[in-house]
């Protein structure tokens, strides 16, 4: 289930202008927001109680009390990651020193790895995992630093023998989607949900009948619905660190729940391809005694 701050995140592009000030208003004062009726909130937020009920709604809460519950979660654990960190979640500023940054990146990351794994649905991962062993052929397709994860993904499953392909020519994908059948599963890899050419492979492989899957930080997005399968991740942008370089942790993240699912399931025989892909390029590498001029 998805906590407060990564539901906001997650639905914000779907939101009405309202909606996106009642958020921005909510996540800056959690704190006052916890103790207060719809009535206050809606005051203090200076939008009207339908608009608070209606927030609810998008974001899947089944009323205003629902709400109030998720803020206090969402405290807790804001706590207890200051606790255990010693710093703030807050941005990174021009001014900070080299240790602030590098904690406050670390800590950035492992909060969005750990929001991903927490928020991620079980069944969904299971599903496409299962979808992945069972198809003739899967087509994977990612642009930016999307492409990395799509072919991180391809390279793993390449390893234990499974047929994966991984397109960085647009035109190559859209001609590979174009032949899949009902046996066959697309993979769109997308922050956004709103790369352009991402959506048009992903909906050419749908109607050639394929089982398509999206991950992205955002289900509502068009990518996101068009899916059969949506695996969502939980990272967020910030002033020094722009949405590839946010999204791409929580995407390598997902392709590793995946690939150590698939492992799982397969173990004896992808354990043994792993161990023929070692030995292939076994010979190629150094010994660390290598002698090196000086």
């Amino acid at each position: 289930m998805f906590e407060l701050n990564q539901r906001i995140n997650a639905y914000r592009k779907n939101m009405t202008r309202t909606q996106l000030a009642l958020a921005d208003h909510l996540l800056s004062d959690l704190n006052s927001s916890a103790n207060m009726t719809i009535g206050e909130l809606a005051d203090s937020a200076k939008v009207s109680t339908a608009t608070i009920t209606r927030f609810c709604e998008a974001l899947g809460y089944s009323g205003y009390s629902d709400l109030r519950s998720a803020i206090v979660v969402a405290l807790d654990r804001r706590r207890m990651d200051k606790e255990q960190f010693a710093i703030g979640g807050g941005d990174i500023t021009e001014d900070d020193s080299l240790d602030d940054t590098l904690y406050k990146i670390s800590f950035q990351e492992a909060e969005a790895i750990s929001d991903t794994a927490r928020n991620i649905d079980r069944a969904t991962i299971d599903k496409t995992a299962q979808a992945i062993i069972g198809c003739r052929r899967l087509d994977i397709y990612g642009l930016g630093s999307s492409y990395l994860a799509a072919m991180d993904l391809q390279q793993k499953l390449h390893r234990i023998g499974l047929t994966a392909y991984c397109w960085s020519d647009n035109h190559l994908a859209l001609t590979s989607a174009a032949v899949l059948g009902k046996d066959d599963v697309a993979i769109a890899i997308s922050h956004s949900g709103i790369t352009s050419e991402v959506f048009q492979m992903l909906e050419t492989a749908k109607k050639s009948g394929a089982r398509t899957v999206a991950i992205t930080n955002h289900p509502a997005s068009p990518i996101g619905r068009i899916a059969d399968l949506t695996l969502i991740t939980s990272s967020k942008e910030s002033r020094f660190r722009s949405g590839a370089m946010a999204s791409r942790i929580v995407q390598l993240a997902v392709v590793d729940f995946l690939f150590v699912r698939i492992m799982q399931t397969l173990y004896k025989t992808a354990s043994a391809s792993l161990e023929r892909t070692y030995d292939a390029v076994r010979d190629n590498r150094l010994s660390y005694n290598q002698k090196v001029s000086d």
